[in-house]
């Protein structure tokens, strides 16, 4: 199966097309860098611009107005010109932003069926061909669920069995006969803070408790740089800490070297995406609660109850956050059930070809 995956630079948006295109058996995968120029505008609560452009290649697709369209993708886009003639069964896209450069490319023929992850913006959701969406934008719709859609509870991946093998045998971080645990810290979005304070809290919490533990820290590209700067003076003087990296600062990243050294995960509750990434490795994975710009009840909320009930996940709020070292303790070491929403999407998709 021939697979073109569209890349607008965002490392989870791609990392998830990546996931969904590699648990397709046999794929052919081929990615395409997409950079719209013109301006940009900031979401309220996130780093990075988003193109002004996008939003005017959607309301020409809202329009079906394809073949204009796809002239403006090419004023747009100079990479829109070395799709002609490209063949593809699946063109696999993530987010607003890449949502109508994929439906242009299935419009005009340019790539076969149309798959976007991620609910898109100004869009009728019916246009696509697959659209594939988390629990929590699922709820929004539910009732009129459209025929094309596939409901997953995390987000797809790239992480596996494999992957995760390759990448500890490749580091030079030594665990010995030590237990470990994966400690992932998320940022701030317009739902949640992640503040020095907080992060000194947590490493208050873990450092105290003498359980024998050692460490292993990836933070955030999104993590406030008063709380990345805390981190990197505290854990540089902890000897149970095997190893830290820090997007951003950090020359390299072996992220995936982390989650496949551990014997269970922490993981900040601010994103879906870490979480799935901590839940697909089928570790133990215990979720932290972290401090809320709002005192009210998120729809993500409903999302980790849901990775609690099925077992991928324990979940501990803020207010209970003391608690973290005894739910450790009495957290099992080995590999258990393991999340698997790319193979899953590719699984339906692949039903609904036949």
């Amino acid at each position: 199966m021939k697979i073109l995956v569209l890349n607008d630079g965002i490392k989870g948006n791609f990392n998830q097309s990546l996931g969904l295109a590699g648990a397709f058996p046999g794929s052919d995968t081929e990615v395409l860098d997409v950079s719209l120029r013109g301006p940009g505008y900031r979401l309220f609560g996130r780093k990075g611009k988003s193109p002004l452009n996008s939003k005017v290649l959607a309301l020409l697709c809202c329009a079906r107005a394809w073949s204009l369209a796809g002239r403006f993708l090419s004023f747009f886009w100079d990479g829109y010109s070395r799709t002609e003639g490209k063949k593809a069964d699946l063109v696999i896209s993530a987010g607003s932003a890449l949502a109508p450069v994929n439906m242009i490319l299935g419009k005009n023929k340019r790539a076969g069926r149309t798959v976007n992850i991620m609910v898109p913006s100004m869009m009728p959701l019916r246009f696509f061909d697959f659209l594939i969406v988390p629990y929590h934008d699922y709820l929004r719709f539910r009732r009129n669920k459209p025929g094309n859609l596939i409901v997953t509870l995390g987000a797809p991946n790239t992480i596996n069995m494999d992957m995760l093998s390759r990448a500890a045998g490749e580091t030079g971080i030594s665990k010995g006969h030590a237990t470990v645990t994966g400690v992932v810290i998320g940022g701030d979005d317009q739902n949640y803070r992640i503040s020095a304070s907080y992060v000194q809290r947590i490493s208050d919490i873990l450092f105290s408790a003498d359980n024998g533990n050692r460490y292993l820290f990836t933070t955030s590209r999104r993590t406030d740089a008063g709380a990345a700067r805390y981190l990197r003076q505290r854990l540089a003087g902890e000897p149970s800490v095997l190893y830290a990296e820090f997007p951003g600062y950090s020359r390299i990243s072996r992220y995936p070297a982390i989650l496949g050294l551990c014997d269970r995960i922490i993981v900040t509750e601010d994103s879906i995406n870490m979480i799935s990434e901590a839940a697909s490795t089928g570790l133990p994975v215990i979720i932290i609660g972290v401090e809320r710009k709002k005192k009210k009840r998120l729809v993500f909320d409903l999302t980790i109850e849901k990775f609690v009930e099925k077992g991928y996940a324990q979940y501990i709020p803020l207010e209970k956050i003391d608690l973290l070292p005894l739910v450790i303790h009495d957290t099992r070491r080995g590999v258990g059930k393991g999340l698997r929403e790319s193979e899953k999407c590719a699984r339906q998709i692949l039903e609904n070809l036949n």
